[in-house]
């Protein structure tokens, strides 16, 4: 079977389908029309003489042979796009496309504006962010860079690259404080309505302070799986809460919401940078971006602190 001009687009275009399961989802991550999309991937069928593809007006899914050659194709293109960014960076100039996925609220907040940054300063860099909570495979999602928070990551042949620690912050509005009183000791804490994401059962803050590492369990009147919800929360009063730095500096700064027990509250988990090694140029300008935005991040914050 003879290769056609066209086959490496078709592949992309089938591959993309593949992994979202949608001609139109598949079409806007290419920037393409849905006709477009379902042309190529008719044309590469119609060139192997198989389908690839189920369709169905609900679905799409693969076939025992699209199964085998999304493997393979998938490998194929990873290694054609990995040497032609290598063939790119010989300037060192960061260019082509840089897939990146970060987590929904450190995304938004934090890696969102270094992803803008970086466009701004290198006109030739494209750029896809993906902000979701899953975790990405980001050899077989063909992702660059993964945003990560945890407290260590060893990936196997990748490189993680701890940026900053991830900090949170026992915090209160002075509405609130000066209706229920500042809790001084941590047994206090048992004392208050404190604003708790839901995803335990039963909520416990872990927190770290002078002693070390405590478990604490607490309870209170509302919870929520969003933490901008609990944010707002706190500033209007309801509760106490433990949240990210980067969620509540703002307020912080503004005397929206107080520190609380300052001497509590750092976390043993980081911000990570995941990548594959060598880096090229488009991965290291965005990780140093990205790790001077949180090290800003940071200092703003022992700032507001004192």
């Amino acid at each position: 079977m003879e290769p056609a001009v066209g086959d490496l687009g078709e592949m992309r275009a089938f591959l993309e389908v593949a992994r979202l399961q949608s001609f139109s989802a598949a079409a806007r991550a290419l920037g393409l029309t849905s006709s477009s999309v379902s042309k190529q991937v008719a044309r590469l069928e119609e060139r192997l003489r198989v389908q690839l593809l189920r369709r169905t007006t609900r679905r799409v899914s693969l076939t025992e042979a699209g199964d085998l050659y999304a493997e393979r194709a998938g490998r194929i293109l990873a290694d054609v796009e990995e040497a032609q960014r290598a063939v790119a960076d010989l300037d060192g100039t960061p260019r082509g496309t840089l897939r990146i996925s970060a987590p929904t609220i450190l995304g938004t907040i934090r890696v969102a504006p270094a992803v803008l940054a970086c466009r701004a300063k290198y006109p030739e860099l494209r750029i896809d962010l993906d902000i979701t909570d899953r975790i990405v495979d980001l050899v077989a999602e063909r992702v660059d860079v993964a945003v990560r928070q945890a407290a260590e990551i060893s990936p196997a042949s990748l490189v993680a690259r701890r940026l900053a620690d991830d900090r949170r912050v026992l915090c209160a509005s002075p509405r609130y404080l000066r209706r229920h009183g500042t809790p001084r000791r941590l047994e206090d804490l048992a004392d208050h309505d404190c604003i708790t994401h839901n995803m335990e059962p039963v909520p416990r803050w872990t927190l770290v302070g002078p002693e070390g590492e405590r478990v604490i369990q607490v309870s209170g009147t509302l919870r929520s799986s969003d933490t901008l919800t609990l944010r707002d929360a706190a500033v209007a009063g309801i509760g106490l809460a433990n949240l990210p730095d980067y969620v509540v500096e703002e307020h912080l700064e503004s005397g929206a919401l107080r520190r609380v027990l300052p001497e509590y509250g750092a976390s043993k988990r980081a911000i990570f940078a995941v990548y594959a090694a060598p880096a090229r140029a488009a991965v290291r300008v965005f990780v140093e971006t990205l790790a001077k935005a949180l090290g800003e991040g940071g200092a703003k914050k022992e700032r507001t602190a004192r």
